[in-house]
């Protein structure tokens, strides 16, 4: 049957040079036109990138189904996806046949959409199991698209950027703790009573991995389990590929944060080994919390210990490239201790959510130096500070479970089963144009939701894991902009 009329063609009245990079396509019994320089941007690799200008008459022709074919010259064109989003399986596979895959996938969730009060509930992600997701992790975006990882159990999952195809593996952990996403196709995975890092591989190039080792271990602690993992690949400066895995022994007497070349996955470096002696606790403190602050070459490390006295931790900064023995700067938490603590080279500043107060802090990491910087106090509420004072006098000794993180230039804040965002405005020249933070909350306040147990952001999403849910939920900016402006 001839072909009908064409899709997506260009008018009568086109001039005679334009006309000649016009390419007439036969796709499924359909006629589309598009020009020489749409199709050039599927890349070498794909067939499309190499047809010659046609004309109707005499089209060039493609196996594939025109539906489908309609959303991938679309892509094209326009940089993204605008629907369907995320794309169906049927989508993916059409565009794996053209060698578009790649593209499309990269292209879903793309962090300069990232905007944290345009976040909306994408897509709820059922995981095979009994077990709730104990953590889960993005792929950072670049260089990798934002496909999701989430352990369950001893599983651990993976998820396309599409969100349309999940690859999973199992693992000898009875449950994981710590959750890292490398590439789409390797995940590492630790457990707070389980040795070693665990390599989780969801490629199926086995001779790749064949020469790998499965487990990472602390070469001076083989038996010694992991607390906390980071990598260089998370932060936007270029770094060396690094793996920063903190490892306590199983007698609990001694610890380090251990850095392995992600590259040879060999250990090239051991910071701050830490060794109990006698009933000194407090005087080693293993580091349960990790961040690398590319532009700033830091890696922050920090930890706590609930006591009868209460909640005591440490923060520590380290430039890796001067000492791997003596901290940049240090501090030790007392009166209101950190729940949690997180970093962000974007803002210059070391944030954490107090265990007593619940309010957020800010340390400015340009004045950390100043007068020494061991040993002071380096915080300034940016919540409710009578909140705080109060709080800190109470002599509060229990912790509150919220959790902070940053990403971009917000510091994000879980409180139960919500999430709230702070974001740096600047104030009118009449007030004094000093730049100071404010609070948003993420969705509604209000939620009847369970607590939030693990989160991660990527690309344009944020991942939530909930307790006693077996599922991952799906937050995206990106999709809310695309439905805001079709």
């Amino acid at each position: 049957m001839p072909p009908s009329s064409p899709r997506g063609g260009s008018q009568p009245n086109q001039s005679m040079a334009s006309a000649a990079a016009v390419v007439s396509l036969n796709v499924g019994g359909e006629l589309f036109q598009t020009t020489t320089a749409t199709l050039s941007r599927a890349g070498a690799s794909s067939p499309l990138a190499s047809l010659a200008p046609s004309s109707p008459s005499a089209p060039h022709f493609l196996d594939g189904d025109p539906r489908l074919f309609t959303h991938l010259l679309s892509f094209l064109r326009h940089g993204r996806l605008l629907a369907p989003s995320p794309p169906s399986a049927a989508l993916l596979a059409e565009a794996r046949h053209f060698a578009l895959d790649g593209a499309l996938l990269a292209s879903l969730s793309p962090a300069s959409a990232f905007a944290p009060l345009s976040l909306r509930p994408s897509a709820l992600l059922p995981l095979t199991g009994r077990a709730a997701p104990s953590a889960v992790a993005l792929c950072p975006s670049p260089p990798h698209p934002a496909s999701l990882v989430a352990a369950h159990g001893g599983v651990v999952t993976c998820f396309d950027a599409g969100l349309a195809s999940r690859t999973s593996v199992l693992t000898p952990l009875p449950a994981v703790d710590s959750l890292v996403a490398v590439s789409p196709a390797l995940a590492l995975a630790g457990a707070r009573d389980f040795p070693g890092v665990h390599l989780c591989r969801f490629s199926d190039d086995a001779s790749a991995a064949s020469a790998d080792p499965d487990v990472l271990s602390w070469p001076g602690s083989p038996s010694a389990a992991v607390l906390s993992m980071a990598t260089t690949t998370a932060s936007g400066a270029p770094s060396p590929p690094w793996l920063f895995s903190s490892f306590e022994s199983a007698r609990r007497n001694s610890s380090a944060v251990v850095v392995f070349d992600l590259n040879s996955l060999s250990p090239v470096a051991e910071i701050g080994r830490k060794d109990v002696f006698g009933a000194d606790i407090e005087a080693a403190i293993p580091a349960t919390k990790l961040a690398w602050l590319g532009g700033h070459n830091l890696l922050l490390a920090a930890g706590s210990h609930s006591g009868p006295a209460g909640v005591v931790g440490d923060i520590r900064l380290w430039d890796v490239r001067a000492s791997a023995t003596v901290p940049v700067w240090e501090v030790r938490e007392k009166e209101d201790c950190f729940a949690d603590v997180a970093a962000s080279d974007t803002l210059s500043a070391v944030f954490k959510v107090g265990a007593a107060s619940s309010e957020v802090f800010m340390a400015d990491l340009r004045r950390l130096g100043d007068g020494g910087g061991i040993g002071l106090e380096p915080w300034v509420c940016i919540g409710d500070g009578q909140k705080a004072a109060a709080a800190a006098a109470s002599g509060r000794k229990e912790r509150n479970g919220c959790r902070i993180e940053c990403y971009c230039s917000w510091v994000f804040v879980t409180r139960g089963a919500d999430v709230e965002v702070w974001s740096q405005v600047e104030l009118a020249s009449e007030a004094g144009g000093k730049q100071v933070m404010r609070r948003n909350w993420v969705g509604s306040e209000l939620s009847t939701k369970t607590k939030i147990v693990s989160w991660a952001f990527g690309g344009s999403r944020m991942a939530l894991a909930r307790a006693d849910k077996v599922s991952v939920e799906i937050w995206d900016s990106a999709t809310a902009a695309i439905c805001a402006n079709p």
